[in-house]
């Protein structure tokens, strides 16, 4: 659980740091960037553990979580195109269901009744704190609920994955997926000079990225998948949320900071 919890941390100070470099870059640019500059990072790791290469059995699901991760990115960067970003990020707040029920008939891994009503409780304080916005007319929409679902999916077939190879390994492979899929569908140009003169801002925030994925996969061998999203979830909504008042003088109404304690007592519940 504490991994869970600092990958949940390093994926919210990642959030705030790419919101930084949103305002000078393109979302499919920063998705192949941030992919190559953790990937060395990866490829040291993996070696300096001697890692070895996964059983054959690895490779279905992990290819199917590869080919997830990156349509959910695709169809993400689609959606935020195309529709507004107050309508299509609580769309997002499902993912914990979708990975509760999915890794429940997928890998007959059950939650409890505590469990189920804390991911319930998480999904829906999340929506409304991120505006309670729904309207399935909306363009976008549809990019949105495919991404939830994409993502909320991916991490499911990661843990099956992680039966028969590595972290190491699959950190590798799950990089490798999105910056193909990605380069070839956006074919982004990367502006050089533009990408050094905020050097110290993308190698922080691939720095914090690198470990957010890394203690993720870890925490997955011990946790349920659904469990395991709802936390990341949890911790990303609040401190988007805390950041927002204190840095971009956002204010929060009062059923916003309910739903923030909600969250909260949800994601304690779960520990």
């Amino acid at each position: 659980m504490l991994i869970a919890l600092f990958s949940a941390l390093c994926w919210a100070c990642f959030d705030f740091l790419r919101k930084q470099l949103a305002q000078q870059f393109s979302a499919p640019l920063m998705s192949v960037m941030f992919s190559l500059l953790v990937l060395p990072g990866y490829l040291i790791y993996w070696a300096w553990l001697e890692a070895p290469l996964p059983a054959v059995a690895y490779f279905i699901p992990g290819s199917v979580s590869g080919l997830l991760a990156a349509l959910g990115s695709v169809c993400f960067i689609r959606g935020l195109a195309v529709g507004k970003i107050a309508v299509m990020l609580p769309l997002l707040s499902i993912t914990p269901v979708v990975s509760g029920a999915f890794a429940w008939v997928w890998l007959s891994e059950p939650l409890g009744e505590s469990e189920v009503l804390a991911l319930g409780a998480i999904t829906l304080a999340s929506f409304i704190l991120q505006g309670g916005r729904l309207s399935m007319t909306e363009q976008g929409t549809g990019y949105m609920l495919v991404t939830a679902l994409c993502w909320g999916m991916c991490i499911v077939f990661d843990k099956q994955a992680l039966e028969f190879g590595s972290v190491s390994f699959h950190l590798i492979f799950l990089t490798l997926s999105v910056v193909l899929i990605n380069s070839i569908i956006f074919r982004p140009e990367l502006p050089v000079k533009s990408i050094f003169k905020f050097k110290w801002q993308w190698g922080c925030a691939a720095f914090v990225f690198s470990f957010a994925v890394l203690g993720q996969l870890i925490a997955l061998q011990q946790l349920q998948p659904g469990v395991m999203e709802a936390i990341k979830r949890a911790i990303g909504i609040i401190s988007a949320a805390i950041l927002g008042v204190y840095f971009y003088k956002e204010t929060l109404k009062r059923h916003q900071w309910f739903s923030i304690f909600v969250i909260l007592a949800g994601t304690f519940s779960l520990y």
